[in-house]
C-alpha cells in the first residue's frame, strides 16, 4: 500500500473512531444503565432425586444454596439478599446468569443465559445436565 493510500485510510480510520466514541458517549449520558432482579426460581425437573442444591450466579454475585424438591419454587429473598440478586446492567450491555448444582466435588452448570439492559419482565427456562429450571426476573430502566 503506498503512503497516500495508507494516511487516507488511517484517516477514515480515525474519523469512524471518533464518531462512534462520540456516539458511545451520548447513548451513555442519556441512559443510566438497568438493574436486573431476580424474582423467584423453580424447579420443573430435578438433577439428583429426590432433592436438588441450587444456587445462582448473578453477574459477579453467588446467591446462597437451597435445596428443591420438584415443582417447587421460591422467591429470589429466599436465596440472598439484595446485593446477591440484584446487578447492575450497563448501557448497551447484559449481565450472565447461571443456575448451578451444588456438588460435592465439582459443581454442575444446569444452565447459562445473558440478560440485555432492556426493560423487561421474563420467565427464563434452564435446562442441563438432567434437570430444568425456570428463573424470573425484572429489568427496569435507571434514571
Amino acid at each position: 500500500m503506498n503512503l497516500k493510500r495508507f494516511a487516507a485510510v488511517m484517516s477514515l480510520a480515525g474519523g469512524i473512531a471518533a464518531a462512534t466514541a462520540g456516539t458511545s458517549h451520548a447513548q451513555t449520558a442519556m441512559a443510566g444503565g438497568c438493574e436486573l432482579r431476580i424474582t423467584e426460581v423453580r424447579a420443573l425437573d430435578l438433577q439428583e432425586t429426590p432433592t436438588d442444591e441450587i444456587y445462582l450466579r448473578v453477574g459477579d454475585e453467588r446467591t446462597n444454596t437451597r435445596t428443591f424438591t420438584e415443582g417447587q419454587t421460591r422467591e429470589a429473598t429466599d436465596l440472598g439478599n439484595a446485593d446477591q440478586i440484584t446487578e447492575f446492567i450497563a448501557p448497551g450491555g447484559f449481565v450472565v446468569v447461571s443456575v448451578l448444582e451444588d456438588d460435592a466435588v465439582v459443581d454442575t452448570t444446569i444452565g447459562t443465559f445473558r440478560v440485555p439492559c432492556r426493560t423487561a419482565s421474563v420467565e427464563k427456562d434452564v435446562a442441563g445436565a438432567g434437570a430444568f429450571y425456570r428463573v424470573s426476573y425484572v429489568v427496569t430502566q435507571l434514571p
